[in-house]
């Protein structure tokens, strides 16, 4: 057989694509919105209900691993990888039976395909499943592949000390894990061509998955370079379109800008154009690209040995008398269709011009030193708490465990080699010792001589000066920590003056317990669940998670947010202009700098701050009023 042309393949697929791209249009239009609509609010819904039935509200940080490995995880995770590909899979099954039809001369109408597609739903979501399961059994070589990597090169001390000094070992690491994860990501992409006509074979006919896989095995023997060349270009060419034409309209919109004379309208009307197009650019490429997939994919199944069998749910004939009759019962109509868009880009336009028309937030964050403020001082230490306090921080965050003998010291790391190159373990070593040990040289050497302390003496210094947010740091069991740590607070009489944080929710609950006049935060890294339903006082989450909706949500249950560790002025700009109520920072120098400079802008000028990163509207407008 002669082996078949690749570029001969992706002609016919483009030819394709511009015969049939009205219907693929339309198909595509209402399954993004009956996604957005029905599919988002199901997933969420069913999610909600699965996390509520584990027990806890929330399930995060530490707690988060053995959770998932609890039947009501696992379905968790098998539900929710398999509802995200049945999106994907809903836009590819409609996109190729218009391709795959039209390529016979039969153009498939939008309303035929989706009634089909109501009909094929249940397999389809069959077939998810079984797919979904099959990418979990893939990643668990990479996983343990990784895995090893951790256990030979950086078990041996806090990854903290790893992530911060870079050692041989952790080269060592980098190297030995990229080099997995590109032998597994070369294993995977060879599966995944192999398989490719999973989904076109599983369509054509009813047939078991294994049966499906076994055909696509066969069906692209000696065909890997043929598939793999139509992929990459394919790749190619969408990530050679989005520079061209966003990176194009980014061009030309920063002309705007600069041109503008720092006309505060002229600004808004250019962010806006720039919006929708780029709003229009991203759709229109999104829809390309998946339509053009669904081409190539019907064109490459017709050019291959197409597997013999019995005629399933698609090609017992779009116009046979029984698909007739189904489609005539389950047709959509198009105006209702179109309507019920309407409807919904209208409500999207006045939720838009009620959002515009709300005012900015006026209420200034708390400005938090992460670690006591470990930029200027090393972490943790009596100097970064000096250096805190005279740049006007309104909290010191710092971290608490216990030595071998029972002493609670300020540190972070469960060893030594991030701060003083020394191997020992704090859990393990007697304080007398731990006090010898200069953690300030490192750092650097106007610190030398700086030593490792007790919370003791840092409530001491710290009374009437700076409030302490402290975090109880876990590394094993140690159920004394936090009563030991309550107890210190009320032998100094700072009750009023102290907030505790931890990663681990049953600390927490200890806490209040003890003393439940102290605020109490829950730290959260990484979670499944509403954070918002926790009984704590305040939550601390990482930046990337302190989006303005959890803010927004969060005041109106008088939840504070505090977002860690942000030590630049664009990111401090972010949170900030989200609403955020504190800001935890190793710099909190930048962050009183960054706020007097907000309290000195116009409303106006503070709306524009949201868009600051497009062109540097700001420098923008200083260079016209300096030139």
């Amino acid at each position: 057989m002669r082996r078949p042309d690749w570029l001969a393949a992706i002609k016919r697929s483009v030819n394709l694509l511009r015969q049939a791209w009205r219907q693929m249009a339309g198909y595509m239009v209402v399954i993004w919105t009956a996604e957005i609509v029905v599919l988002s609010p199901l997933i969420s819904w069913v999610l909600n209900r699965l996390v509520a039935r584990s027990g806890e509200f929330i399930v995060g940080n530490q707690e988060i691993i053995r959770w998932l490995l609890t039947p009501e995880g696992l379905l968790y995770v098998i539900l929710i990888g398999s509802f995200a590909l049945l999106g994907l899979i809903l836009q590819l099954t409609g996109l190729f039976w218009i391709a795959d039809t039209s390529a016979e001369g039969v153009f498939l109408s939008t309303r035929e395909a989706l009634t089909q597609l109501l009909l094929a739903i249940p397999n389809l979501v069959r077939f998810c499943l079984a797919a979904f399961l099959m990418c979990i059994l893939c990643l668990i070589p990479l996983v343990v592949g990784f895995a090893v990597v951790y256990l030979l090169f950086l078990k041996g001390h806090d990854i903290n000390y790893y992530l911060t000094n870079h050692p041989p070992a952790w080269r060592w690491a980098l190297t030995a894990g990229g080099f997995w994860g590109l032998l597994w990501a070369c294993g995977a992409g060879s599966l995944f061509i192999r398989v490719i006509y999973a989904l076109p074979i599983w369509l054509d006919g009813q047939r078991p998955l294994r049966r499906v896989l076994g055909l696509s095995w066969e069906a692209t023997r000696g065909s890997f370079i043929y598939l793999f060349s139509i992929i990459a270009v394919g790749l190619a060419s969408w990530v050679l379109a989005q520079l061209i034409f966003e990176g194009g309209l980014y061009a030309i919109a920063g002309i705007a800008v600069r041109r503008s004379g720092g006309s505060v309208h002229g600004l808004f009307f250019i962010i806006s154009v720039f919006l929708v197009l780029g709003f229009i650019i991203n759709t229109v490429l999104a829809f390309l690209v998946t339509a053009w997939s669904a081409c190539t994919l019907a064109v490459c199944y017709r050019t291959q040995q197409r597997p013999k069998g019995p005629k399933g749910f698609v090609h017992a004939g779009f116009g046979s008398p029984e698909i007739q009759s189904k489609v005539s019962g389950h047709w959509i109509r198009s105006r209702l269709v179109l309507g019920a868009l309407v409807a919904l880009l209208l409500t999207s336009a006045v939720v838009t011009v009620w959002q515009l028309r709300q005012k900015t937030y006026d209420r200034m964050p708390l400005i938090i030193a992460h670690r006591a403020g470990a930029k200027h001082a090393p972490e943790n230490s009596m100097s970064a708490l000096r250096i805190a306090i005279q740049d006007g921080a309104d909290y010191a965050e710092i971290d608490v465990q216990r030595s071998l003998d029972g002493v609670v010291i300020v540190a972070h790391d469960r060893d030594l080699m991030k701060i003083a190159r020394d191997p020992r373990q704090i859990g393990q070593t007697n304080y007398a010792d731990l006090a010898k040990v200069d953690i300030g040289r490192n750092f650097h050497s106007d610190f030398t001589g700086e030593s490792l302390v007790k919370l003791s003496d840092f409530l001491k210094a710290a009374k009437g000066r700076i409030k302490l947010m402290i975090e109880l740091k876990y590394y094993g069991k140690d159920p004394e920590l936090a009563s030991e740590v309550l107890r210190l607070i009320a032998e100094f009489g700072m009750e009023q003056e102290i907030s505790i944080i931890s990663l681990k929710l049953g600390s927490l609950r200890q806490v209040q317990r003890i003393a439940p006049d102290i605020p109490v935060g829950y730290l959260a890294s990484v979670n499944v669940g509403n954070l918002l339903r926790l009984n704590v006082n305040f939550l601390a989450v990482s930046s990337s998670k302190a989006t303005s909706a959890l803010i927004r949500n969060a005041r109106g249950r008088g939840l504070p947010v505090y977002a860690w560790t942000v030590n630049d002025a664009d990111g401090m700009l972010d949170l900030i202009e989200g609403g955020v109520d504190g800001l935890i920072t190793d710099d909190p120098a930048l962050a009183s700098e960054v706020l007097s400079q907000i309290q000195g802008l116009v409303p106006t000028e503070r709306l524009l701050l949201r868009f600051r990163n497009l062109w540097d509207v700001f420098d923008a407008r200083n260079a016209e009023q300096t030139g």
